[in-house]
Order: C-alpha cells, then sequence, then structure tokens
C-alpha cells in the first residue's frame, strides 16, 4: 500500500489540516516559516504542553473504558502515563515547566477532577456499526480530486436529550470559562472540520463539536460544557474558503513570495516570528538560526 504524503514533488503542500490552514490565514510569511520551513522555539508554550497532557489523558481514558476497563482502573492507567511522560528522565526530576498555575500537579488534579466530575456523564461514546468504539480516529479525506483535508478526532459522542451525535474535543484555560470563551470557536476552523469531516467518515449526521473546557487555576480546576453547531450551509461555506487559502498557498508557493500578514503580529500576545521579521531582510536567516531550532516540516497526513 502507498503511503501517502502531504507534498507533492515540487513541494506543494496539498495535505492539509486546521493547524496549517489557520497558520497560512493567520500569516503567510508564519506558514511558511513555522510549516514549511519548520522553525520553532527553543521553549515550548506550556499552554500547548499542558494542554497535550490533558487532552491525551482524557482521550487514553475513553479508549481503556471502550476496551472493557472499569472506570477507577482507566483512571488509574491514565494517571499512571501522565506522570510517566512528565518525568524529565535526564534530570531525574518531574519536568518544570516554570508557570504558576499550569504544572505537572495541577496536571493531575485537572485529569482526577475531570473524571471524577463527569463519572456519571450521560455522554456516551458512539459505537460504530462494526461494534468499535468511536475513539482516536485521524482521518484523511478528499476535498477535490487534488486536495486532501486531514485530523484526529478524539472521541464520537451521543449528547442531549435527542441524543445527537457530536465530536468531542477537550480545551484548556488559563481564564474562567463563561459563554464569551465558547463563542469564541464559531466561526473556528478545527471545530467546523471536525463537524464537516465527521459527517463524512462514519456516515452519520454529526451536528456540531461538544466543548469540554477546563479552567486551570493555582488552588483548583472548575470545568464547562457547551455544544457548538454548524448548519449544512455552514459546512459547504467551509469546504469553498478551505479550497480558497489553499489557492492562496499554490499562488505563493508558485511565485516563492510568502508576505506578511502585519496585523496579526500582535495576536495573542504576539507572534513569535514578531522580531524576526521586524529585522532587515539580509540578516533574517542569522536570527532565526541563532534564536529557532529546525524540526521537520509540519505533516498533516502523520498519525499523532
Amino acid at each position: 500500500m502507498t503511503q501517502l504524503q502531504s507534498f507533492n514533488e515540487a513541494g506543494f503542500q496539498y495535505a492539509w489540516d486546521s493547524t496549517s490552514l489557520s497558520a497560512f490565514v493567520t500569516c503567510p510569511r508564519k506558514y511558511y516559516l513555522s510549516m514549511l520551513q519548520g522553525w520553532t522555539s527553543e521553549q515550548k508554550s506550556v499552554h500547548l504542553v499542558f494542554g497535550g497532557h490533558y487532552a491525551t489523558a482524557l482521550e487514553h481514558f475513553h479508549k481503556f473504558r471502550a476496551q472493557g476497563a472499569s472506570h477507577d482502573d482507566a483512571l488509574r492507567l491514565v494517571v499512571r502515563e501522565a506522570l510517566e511522560n512528565t518525568w524529565d528522565h535526564e534530570a531525574n526530576a518531574p519536568q518544570d515547566w516554570m508557570h504558576v498555575s499550569k504544572t505537572r500537579d495541577t496536571l493531575i488534579r485537572s485529569i482526577v477532577w475531570y473524571l471524577e466530575n463527569f463519572k456519571d456523564d450521560p455522554m456516551q461514546t458512539v459505537i460504530l456499526s462494526n461494534g468499535q468504539a468511536a475513539v482516536e480516529y485521524s482521518f484523511s479525506i478528499d476535498l477535490t480530486d487534488q486536495y486532501i483535508y486531514c485530523g484526529h478526532i478524539d472521541r464520537l459522542v451521543t449528547y442531549g436529550e435527542n441524543n445527537d451525535i457530536y465530536v468531542q474535543d477537550q480545551k484548556t484555560s488559563g481564564s474562567q470559562i463563561t459563554p464569551r470563551f465558547f463563542e469564541g470557536y464559531s466561526p473556528d476552523y478545527q471545530m467546523t472540520g471536525y463537524t464537516w469531516a465527521g459527517q463524512i467518515i462514519f456516515n452519520m449526521p454529526v451536528k456540531g463539536v461538544v466543548i469540554d473546557a477546563a479552567y486551570i487555576a493555582v488552588g483548583f480546576t472548575a470545568f464547562g460544557r457547551q455544544p457548538i453547531t454548524r448548519s449544512e450551509k455552514q459546512l459547504e461555506e467551509f469546504r469553498t474558503e478551505v479550497l480558497h487559502y489553499i489557492g492562496q498557498a499554490k499562488a505563493c508557493h508558485q511565485s516563492g513570495y510568502y508576505p506578511m500578514n502585519r496585523t496579526a503580529c500582535g495576536n495573542y500576545g504576539g507572534c513569535e516570528f514578531k522580531r524576526i521579521c521586524s529585522a532587515v531582510p539580509g540578516v533574517r536567516s542569522n536570527l532565526l538560526e541563532g534564536s529557532f531550532k529546525k524540526r521537520d516540516r509540519w505533516d498533516p497526513i502523520k498519525r499523532r
């Protein structure tokens, strides 16, 4: 079986996901540096590290439950995994993320509290026609005969009085969970893409995404839950918009020029490449090599 690739022979990306799409839409230059060139900060964002460990633990919990483990056994398994994954073997000590509220201790607390808070959760994992639980599903869907859209769905669930079908997604925040927090996901590429993909790959009337949010504070963790729905018209618009921006990315690739979006430099506390883009063009390469490290370019098809 031929292994799918994210880039063609000319180096153009034809497999896209919400991460690469959002990067390009935010700023083509940021997309070029981070997604295509692979430049990344030496210091990883504590929010991404913490959120990744948290989401993985809850995803694995539902996987263990689907395999027949009891609630308590699954809880013990994911707590052990989280402890192992946050241990610094070189220092022989717990990883220190140098953040007041997002620490190894608050991570374990948040996992345990979430699973206790929703121990009798009426939201249930969807069981597919083959008898398998709809958890941990990576997908690659044809947008056209040229382009693919990729992603990873943690869990498909039934939710609400009518047992509507949703994708479930976990989010963490350093702020209180208010209605405005959930409003931030409409419109949103990730949530719309989950809904669109869920309908196609599962052949089910997926209504949207249920966001389970955790407010991580120093002394406590609080939770909020909100369904985010998408209409068929919104999903049609999403596909059209994705293809539009891929067309723009192709034009950048063909010209070899990825312009800056100078209005996005201050977003979310400031772009990590702001200092690079602010410098004289001739010295930017040296600044990148001195302040960043290189990883492989982003690969949407790669299973995570």
